[in-house]
């Protein structure tokens, strides 16, 4: 707990917090474009349906979500762990007495709950964005509104996991090059192979995005045993 405290200290998070704004900010726009679209293009065109429907506004907005966070979360691992173990201060990290494996944790969670909480919060505010707008404008969106009340939430808490485990695994790879930009890269990749999964099933977002976020978080916790074994490695 201590080493958590001290993490969550001598990061300066108040830089992660402004771009975590930022993307909600952004997604919200892109929310509202999407909300508007069928107003301004005909709503018989194919793939218009997505537009149309609250299953379909739900995975796009989600889409953005985790991308963006996989990607903030991959921004901050590779701060906190390859620009601190590859960089100067990387013999003062290892020469604590402490164990590395603390060390590394306590980073991994800091970054976790930062980005699963902030992943939530947006989600769960650019859903009720929407409904607002939809809602003033008088636009007409299908489906159940209890339906999406219930999903939101459940969705926001996967994106926040997913994006977190995504972080872990692009980091690993990261540390593995040595390169903060190739942990960003990883972490785009990733996401945008799991868009294309979601999209294809979009009516069915909550059971296909918890089949992921099951199948990404044992990919995670695999590789942070990689990570692990790569940090006791290095020396001083």
């Amino acid at each position: 707990m201590n080493l958590l405290k001290l993490e969550l200290k001598k990061t300066n998070f108040k830089a992660y917090i402004k771009a975590a704004v930022g993307i909600f900010v952004g997604i919200v726009a892109m929310e509202i474009l999407f909300l508007f679209i069928p107003k301004i293009d005909s709503p018989t065109e194919m793939g218009m349906e997505l537009f149309t429907e609250w299953n379909g506004i739900l995975m796009l907005i989600s889409v953005l979500h985790f991308v963006c966070f996989g990607i903030l979360a991959a921004v901050i691992s590779a701060k906190m762990i390859i620009g601190e173990y590859s960089g100067k201060s990387a013999s003062v990290i290892l020469c604590y007495p402490i164990k590395r494996n603390k060390i590394l944790n306590a980073k991994c969670t800091a970054m976790c709950v930062f980005i699963i909480i902030s992943a939530f919060l947006s989600n769960a505010a650019t859903t009720l964005t929407g409904f607002i707008v939809s809602r003033i404008f008088g636009l007409d969106i299908s489906g159940s509104i209890a339906d999406i009340a219930v999903k939101a939430p459940c969705i926001g808490l996967l994106v926040g996991f997913i994006s977190s485990a995504a972080g872990i695994i692009s980091v690993t790879i990261g540390q593995k090059k040595r390169s903060e930009p190739a942990a960003i890269v990883s972490s785009f990749i990733i996401g945008c192979v799991l868009a294309q999964c979601f999209s294809a099933a979009y009516n069915y977002i909550l059971p296909v995005m918890a089949a992921a976020c099951a199948v990404i978080a044992v990919t995670a916790a695999f590789v942070y045993g990689i990570l692990k074994k790569d940090i006791e490695k290095l020396e001083v």
